[in-house]
């Protein structure tokens, strides 16, 4: 994709590129045997919802067809709302914004945790330092995003500017993850605006899952060093639970609809004057259809 090709940093588009760092999935066998990993895609997003939200009530086994629904529907940008999804809470988006620019250390733990539990870090695959440029193309190709917007995305709880994000060398993962949310839920709560943006990376199948078939980030051709925080320390305690503690698991088969229903063509009898008949007593006759009928009483 170019940079006219309307790319937009959104919650679906940020959601769908960190899906492509998470952690490997069990295999099938171990499916078979019961063995759940945690690293479903609606597990994935109730993760990212607790960096925003870090009591927030999960999903229950009667919730989980339709929170999967969710799940897709908001990674494909397709909705921004939802009684599941939380960001378009007034409430909510203030006090996740204070805590980012009053108790940093609090916001970059809980971020620091999600990173923990998901996402690939300091391995051969470097999935962590790909996520970093395809956020880093991402950005400075949205031209919806000025070159003076700031992100809080410094360990220390500073802000860098969209334009300085093109001159780094060196990029602390947690910081810089929590940076582009805190964005994104303050300043994107339409997060359909990247509906183009998706349909671009994982094309249609009609009905199969799509695959993610972008190259972004393949544009930044200079060296990125992606390192972990430094041990947070707090003034306060971080009362928060790890994001995996999640009393259920959900597994990433959802059939996506069609765009149109299909019908199938029936016929239907209608019969017109249909006959009833009541019948009493012994020694009855049925007639069918009668044009006369004279009755003689003897």
């Amino acid at each position: 994709m170019t940079k006219n090709e309307n790319q937009r940093l959104c919650g679906g588009t940020f959601f769908t590129l960190l899906l492509q760092a998470r952690k490997p999935r069990n295999g099938v066998r171990e499916h078979f045997k019961g063995q759940s990993d945690g690293f479903s895609e609606t597990n994935t997003l109730i993760g990212l919802i607790k960096v925003v939200v870090p009591d927030y009530t999960e999903p229950t086994r009667s919730m989980k067809g339709t929170f999967k629904e969710v799940t897709f529907n908001y990674k494909a940008c397709n909705i921004s709302k939802s009684v599941y999804l939380p960001f378009v809470d007034p409430a909510v988006v203030s006090a996740f914004d204070t805590r980012v620019k009053t108790e940093y250390n609090k916001a970059l733990a809980a971020m620091s945790d999600f990173v923990a539990d998901f996402i690939v870090f300091g391995t051969s695959t470097k999935k962590d330092e790909c996520l970093v440029k395809a956020l880093l193309e991402l950005i400075d190709a949205d031209d919806t995003i000025d070159d003076t917007q700031v992100f809080y995305m410094n360990e220390n709880g500073t802000t860098t500017t969209k334009a300085d994000l093109r001159d780094l060398s060196e990029i602390s993962l947690q910081p810089f993850l929590l940076g582009i949310w805190h964005f994104i839920v303050i300043n994107r709560k339409d997060n359909t605006i990247g509906k183009e943006t998706y349909n671009a990376w994982c094309p249609s199948r009609g009905g199969a899952t799509r695959e993610y078939k972008a190259t972004l980030g393949c544009t930044i051709k200079r060296q990125i060093k992606v390192s972990s925080c430094a041990e947070i320390i707090e003034e306060d305690n971080w009362s928060g639970v790890s994001n995996n503690d999640s009393s259920e698991e959900f597994d990433d088969k959802y059939s996506e609809p069609e765009p149109e229903e299909t019908f199938t063509n029936t016929t239907n009898q209608i019969v017109n004057n249909p006959i009833v008949f009541n019948q009493y007593g012994s020694n009855n006759i049925q007639v069918g259809n009668i044009e006369t009928l004279t009755i003689n009483n003897k």
